[in-house]
């Protein structure tokens, strides 16, 4: 006869191997976000792992002897730390994490050592987390714990579908308490997400410290998201308003402009004049830079700073996503009263170009202000054939100035501000090019502005002695007025629309999900929490605030486990029993125990020679129940359940 085992013997026993395979599939599917941000050679060392173990128990194999496992284990290290330097930290811990974990499967034959597998994923769900905070990232959560929950009641001998079911249910039914201590646990100033970046590991993407003919241009055939942006009391900016300040570019070499980071500050003034704007931002930083609407104004937030010309910068620089409350005045000018180190650095200018600086003077001679002279050079470029183009000739020579002014005349705006300035210094007027984004698309379903690589754009500042101020001269308006009035989609000429990243109707859907995942799952951090106990009428986030909402709160959320406690309570002390009964003598993995009936059961107890009569009287006052059409009172099912319990113990 067989009986089922206790507990403990149970939990020794070994899976099927159908149940592991279930649980290596969800391991697979518990790494993907991983797997796009890891080395390309530790994914495939996983993946191979994983397909080996695979094999193994399709073979009925078990576990690999120890030593071979630990020099499995070494090399794995030595993998990790050859391809990212260390098995600590973010990606190498999470890169060691992931490789063992997946060798914990090639010592687990019992389902003990699979639950401590599946307990192992959790905490490598909870890591990849710290690699993307993106919507779909937070949707497959989701989906890794509910894979998880379903593994867990498969080894309890449930099958697919009746796991699928339990676990969708305790998902469901945990969704309202898990919000509830989302929302109330008190929060930090910045998100948990802030991880620091090495310099050397800044973003890759975005802008850049430095800019060539082509950069802008390689930059704005992009779809990557920068920002979302919320202004004030649903104030509406225009969008050849929204200079959004990220980098200067002070040094010049003849080709290519740098930020120089020693000369990180200035003496700029805070803009006393312009139409002064609050607004808010999610943000990832681009190089340590942050772009800010022209020009920020005020104290900027912690962890900022403003440096050279008035650009926020992060005094630490790290990854994930920052909100930031931010003021500006939209001026086009800025005070600066220049010292004679400032004065040189913004007129210095390589050797060559010499058409170029003839043009200069020719411009300068005929203007009698500096206001005029740039209206001279503005229409130079209107009168003398010069195109907007995202393809441009290669600038080939070393004199890339004279050969965009003088014979391509074909440019983005990166060449336009670049030969600007060129020309603003070869006339003695200190001049600089600034790099950040032009315009913003708003979506009008959740009222906010977003920010993309293909709004990137490059603009000019020079300084006038006479006014002691920086003044913005965007000289791609001069061939290209469209481009700051309705983006650069309508700029360009029809033949290049196809160069530009196109725009889904999905793609709002999912911009706006993106917009609420960031606004209050990923940045939800102190204010976000103060702001909402606000709204709910409770004076922010303090104890007592906190006193006032927990017990309702709670209360809401612990009504779908109630209800589904007092349903489940409500037992079927009859049915429930009679299964007891038949797990406890016929055992947990018996496949015919849910078609026995009572007569069969007592004919195996008799034919096993284990008459007990106790266990027949249960079985007897059972079916006389079921079938005689008298059922037994509540009261008298609970006692009869009582010894069922009793009985099914000895067979334990």
């Amino acid at each position: 006869m067989t009986m089922l085992p206790a507990a403990p013997a149970f939990l020794s026993l070994q899976p099927p191997p159908r149940s592991a395979i279930v649980i290596l599939a969800t391991l697979l599917f518990a790494a993907l976000p991983m797997m796009f941000s890891l080395p390309p050679t530790i994914t495939l060392l996983f993946i191979a792992l994983l397909v080996f173990r695979g094999v193994l128990l399709h073979l009925n194999i078990g576990k690999l002897p120890a030593p071979l496992l630990i020099m499995v284990v070494a090399a794995a290290g030595g993998l990790v730390w050859a391809q990212l330097g260390t098995v600590f930290g973010r990606e190498g811990g999470i890169a060691f994490l992931l490789l063992m974990v997946t060798l914990k499967a090639f010592e687990s034959t019992s389902r003990r050592d699979w639950h401590v597998l599946l307990l192992a994923m959790l905490f490598l769900i909870g890591s990849s987390v710290l690699l993307n905070q993106s919507l779909a990232v937070g949707l497959w959560l989701l989906a890794a714990l509910f894979a998880v929950s379903t593994c867990f009641a498969v080894l309890c001998g449930l099958d697919l579908r009746e796991s699928w079911r339990w676990s969708g249910m305790a998902l469901l039914l945990t969704l309202p308490l898990t919000a509830v201590l989302f929302v109330s646990v008190p929060r930090l100033n910045e998100p948990l997400w802030g991880i620091p970046q090495k310099r050397d590991k800044q973003a890759s993407t975005g802008l850049s410290d430095s800019m060539q003919p082509g950069s802008i241009s390689n930059l704005v055939q992009s779809n990557e998201w920068v920002a979302n942006v919320i202004f004030s009391d649903g104030l509406t900016v225009e969008p050849k308003n929204l200079y959004w300040r990220a980098i200067i570019m002070d040094d010049f070499n003849g080709r290519t402009w740098q930020a120089v980071p020693g000369f990180a500050q200035d003496s700029a003034q805070n803009v006393s004049d312009g139409r002064r704007i609050d607004y808010q931002m999610i943000i990832r930083d681009q190089n340590g830079a942050l772009p800010a609407l022209d020009h920020p104004v005020g104290t900027p937030p912690q962890g900022l700073a403003q440096r050279l010309g008035n650009t926020l910068r992060a005094e630490h620089s790290r990854e994930g996503l920052r909100r930031l409350h931010l003021q500006a005045a939209l001026s086009d000018t800025l005070p600066h009263v220049l010292n004679e180190a400032e004065y040189r650095r913004y007129t210095r200018l390589p050797a060559g170009n010499l058409q170029t600086l003839n043009l200069a003077k020719k411009l300068a001679e005929n203007a009698l202000t500096e206001r005029e002279f740039i209206r001279n050079t503005l229409n130079h470029f209107r009168r003398q054939g010069f195109s907007y183009t995202l393809q441009p000739p290669l600038l080939s020579n070393g004199h890339v100035v004279d050969e965009f002014l003088f014979q391509t005349k074909q440019g983005f705006c990166e060449h336009y501000a670049q030969s600007f300035a060129v020309i603003m210094r070869a006339a003695g007027l200190p001049a600089r090019i600034v790099t950040g984004y032009l315009g913003a698309e708003f979506n009008e379903q959740a009222g906010f502005w977003q920010i993309r690589s293909k709004d990137a754009h490059a603009w000019t500042e020079v300084w006038l002695p006479s006014e002691q101020v920086w003044l913005r001269v965007d000289p791609t308006t001069a061939v290209s007025s469209v481009r700051t009035e309705q983006g650069i989609s309508q700029a360009l000429p029809q033949s290049e629309q196809s160069l530009l990243p196109r725009d889904h109707v999905f793609d709002k859907w999912r911009d706006t999900g993106q917009f609420y995942f960031q606004q209050w799952v990923v940045n939800y951090d102190q204010t976000r929490q103060n702001n909402l106990f606000e709204k709910l009428g409770l004076g922010g986030f303090n104890l007592k605030s906190l006193l006032l909402f927990m017990p309702l709160a709670l209360a809401f959320a612990l009504l779908p486990l109630l209800r589904w406690w007092l349903k489940n309570r409500r037992r079927d002390e009859l049915q429930d029993g009679f299964m007891l009964l038949k797990r406890a003598i016929l055992g947990e993995d018996d496949k015919t125990v849910l078609a026995v009936t009572p007569a069969e059961l007592r004919e195996i107890l008799r034919r096993n020679q284990a008459d007990d009569p106790a266990v027949e009287s249960l079985l007897a006052r059972y079916e006389h129940w079921l079938y005689a059409g008298e059922p037994a009172n509540k009261s008298t099912q609970k006692h009869w359940f009582r010894k069922v319990k009793k009985a099914a113990k000895r067979y334990q």
